[in-house]
């Protein structure tokens, strides 16, 4: 690892794109919570009772309902939280919100709204990650999902400072630790958590790619195939690394054929096999809590709401 800052990670120096296209919230099929109203009717059988039901919360709109990212959570909208962490960095210069444009422009921006400019949703992951790419001008551009609301400025800052000292990558990748997330977070619900070394991880949801990385994403169709596929497998990158190194180890790599290979090992092979720079980023487990479900989304405002 370098020893000094990049130049290109400077003060105020680093567009950032929001990928907030359009998914949905999995609602688990929950039955109704009944109960009697027994106070008016005490001297009949529970069976005759009239019942009340308590429906399961849904979002406010339709809109929501079709639109993760602009579900509210505590009075906001969820990408808010990202775009304001995002503002509120001291590294950050413009910051693009590639996702449905006309319900986007509705929200209400409460910090950081001179940062933000919002760029049309193109249909796939891949055409949004390119298409907010190119919109942005900074060498290094920093990509974050839309569903991570736990996301401060400092982690920003923190997954930002680590990618400085690291000068010659293509893709750096934030990831998390298990015993950080169950000592921080413990009764939220997280993924597979994959070893690599005597460590135990689980990768978040911003990472950073080199501009003439992104431009040969951009020229490369054949490329952009396999982007897609690992973007669909992202619940797994870790174990795709692991596996990927195991299977070109060298002689001098025999040592790991038994177990997993550490993330500096799996980054060097990865470099000789395929000529890019991927750098593992250790980060705050809030780079990584995303939310899928109801059952999230309600955990997630619970710690929001402490909070």
């Amino acid at each position: 690892m370098n020893k000094n800052n990049n130049p290109n990670f400077a003060e105020n120096s680093i567009d950032a794109v929001v990928l907030a296209g359009k998914s949905k919230l999995t609602f688990q099929s929950l039955l109704p919570i009944t109960y009697p109203s027994s106070y008016f009717y005490s001297s009949h059988p529970y069976a005759f009772y009239p019942t009340e039901i308590i429906n399961q919360q849904q979002p406010e709109t339709k809109a929501e309902f079709d639109y993760k990212a602009i579900i509210k959570i505590d009075g906001k909208p969820m990408v808010n939280y990202v775009m304001e962490a995002l503002a509120e960095s001291s590294y950050t210069k413009n910051i693009y919100v590639v996702g449905e444009e006309d319900l986007l422009n509705k929200i209400d921006i409460q910090r950081g709204k001179e940062k933000i400019k919002f760029v049309d949703d193109k249909g796939s992951f891949v055409d949004n990650l390119v298409e907010g790419g190119n919109a942005s001008q900074s060498n290094k551009i920093l990509f974050s999902t839309s569903d991570i609301p736990l996301i401060k400025k400092e982690h920003i800052n923190n997954f930002i400072e680590k990618c400085s000292y690291r000068r010659d990558g293509d893709f750096y990748l934030a990831y998390y630790l298990k015993e950080d997330y169950e000592k921080n977070f413990p009764g939220v619900k997280s993924g597979k958590f994959y070893q690599l070394g005597d460590k135990f991880v689980k990768n978040g949801c911003i990472f950073m790619l080199d501009r003439d990385f992104l431009d040969d994403i951009n020229k490369n169709k054949e490329f952009q195939k396999i982007i897609s596929y690992l973007y669909d497998q992202r619940k797994y990158a870790w174990k795709l690394l692991a596996t990927l190194a195991k299977c070109h180890l060298s002689g001098l790599a025999l040592k790991y054929i038994f177990k997993k290979p550490p993330i500096e090992e799996a980054e060097r092979i990865l470099y000789e096999k395929i000529g890019f720079h991927f750098y593992g980023i250790e980060s705050s487990t809030r780079t990584g809590i995303d939310i899928d479900s109801s059952e999230e989304l309600q955990k997630i405002e619970e710690i929001i709401k402490k909070s």
